[in-house]
């Protein structure tokens, strides 16, 4: 378990803000970050609610629920942190296409984290 939550913690650390800044500079009128503070702030409060649902809401719901929640979650997310940073210029289209693109991200590590956790399951049974 310690080695699938270490891989899914890099794997977003990586990706997450990896995406969210090529998102900006593809989409700027939807999506522009006030400061690199925003961007990362952003990138890391979608890593620690990633990490924590990835372990639990996955197990429950399946990948392709526990993914489009995800999608959801991270679209209002990204959507209102444009409030908290005024200078920001985050759309709900931008919000939307950030929640898409983070959520085809997470659709492919949900799939390698379920696989393990029914391997775990069964080696300990």
């Amino acid at each position: 378990m310690a080695k699938r939550v270490f891989f899914n913690f890099l794997y977003k650390a990586v990706l997450f803000p990896g995406v969210l800044y090529l998102l900006s500079v593809t989409f700027p009128s939807q999506l522009m970050f006030e400061n690199i503070n925003h961007w990362l702030d952003v990138s890391l409060l979608l890593l620690v609610i990633g990490l924590i649902a990835d372990e639990v809401v996955l197990g429950i719901y399946g990948i392709y629920k526990a993914t489009l929640q995800g999608t959801l979650a991270i679209a209002v997310i990204v959507y209102l942190s444009g409030w908290l940073f005024p200078q920001s210029k985050i759309t709900l289209l931008g919000g939307i296409i950030a929640g898409i693109s983070l959520g085809t991200v997470e659709l492919i590590m949900h799939r390698y984290i379920r696989v393990n956790q029914k391997k775990h399951k069964r080696k300990n049974s």
